[in-house]
């Protein structure tokens, strides 16, 4: 399943948007004092230098700051989840400022042909939209982490590797009830017409009805407007999940689908423990919201 992007959708991209509800999928929502008293202060003590500019880029920071300044982006590499810190640099001798904090994580290597940019307000951050899967070109769209450290490199119609993973806003396990929805009576009859399928009846001469599971389908559904890095989704669950505790918070590590064709796009979603219902497992269907993100590691290998 596969939503297609209108130019009426595209035009509504929100520049002004910030991290709230980004840095929110780390943290259980009680807890939102301590995160900004604890961690984020910890993660500019304990980050080291991911990367930075040459030379400085444009940016629109207010009055207060000049139109162009060189950047850092700072991060704990020790771990694949990290809060990434970017950083304006001022003048030898004056305190840098902390311009933008979000959450980064090491996701998986996927092949993205870029075909827009869509840059914040400050014009050190932004939306890429891509298409992913050669032969079928799907639409996605996905807050690049690292944007600063590239603005200007990206070109329109190459093809980037960048490591992509999702933040769950809100997921959980397919209850069994959902799993399944029917045709019965005529609507089985017509269904069955339409496919050009042979009838089947019972021994009452009923019809049979014409089941659907739909625990292994792949759902990857963008909202598009303001926010197209935000979607909803449905996916069995990849390989084994595993557990990890960051930032005071218990989360579930489970890989998941965004794409499917002869292949199968798939990445590492991070979801708090306490969004679920149940333990989720290997094959499991899960579902809820995410937000997308990733960084390409190698501009130069664009293709």
């Amino acid at each position: 399943m596969q939503q297609k992007w209108n130019e009426d959708m595209k035009k509504d991209f929100d520049i002004h948007q910030g991290h709230g509800n980004h840095n929110g999928c780390l943290c259980e929502p009680e807890k939102d004092g301590a995160f900004l008293s604890e961690w984020i202060p910890r993660s500019i003590t304990e980050s080291e230098v991911i990367g930075g500019t040459k030379e400085p880029i444009a940016c629109n920071f207010g009055d207060n700051l000049p139109k162009e300044m060189p950047m850092l982006f700072l991060g704990d590499t020790k771990a694949p989840l990290r809060l990434g810190l970017l950083l304006a640099v001022k003048e030898a001798g004056k305190q840098n400022t902390l311009v933008s904090v979000y959450p980064e994580h090491d996701g998986a290597e996927v092949r993205v042909k870029i075909t827009a940019i869509h840059e914040w307000a400050a014009g050190v951050e932004a939306t890429l939209e891509g298409e992913v899967l050669d032969e079928s070109a799907r639409e996605i769209a996905f807050f690049d982490t690292r944007y600063a450290l590239n603005k200007g490199r990206y070109k329109i119609g190459k093809t980037y590797v960048f490591r992509l993973s999702a933040f769950a806003y809100s997921a959980d396990v397919l209850p069994e009830e959902n799993r399944e929805f029917r045709f019965e009576g005529e609507d089985a009859v017509k269904h069955r017409e339409r496919c050009g399928q042979e009838q089947e009846y019972d021994e009452a001469g009923k019809p049979k009805p014409v089941v659907f599971r739909i625990e292994s389908a792949v759902a990857f559904l963008p909202k598009w407007g303001p926010y197209p890095d935000d979607a909803e989704f449905q996916s069995p669950a990849f390989g084994d999940v595993s557990e990890f505790t960051a930032f005071g918070t218990d989360f579930y590590r489970i890989h998941v689908a965004i794409a499917r064709d002869e292949e199968d796009v798939v990445i590492p979603l991070i979801a708090r423990k306490s969004l679920f219902s149940v333990a989720p497992k290997t094959d499991d269907p899960v579902y809820g919201m995410l937000w997308l993100q990733g960084y390409c590691p190698d501009v130069e290998s664009a293709v």
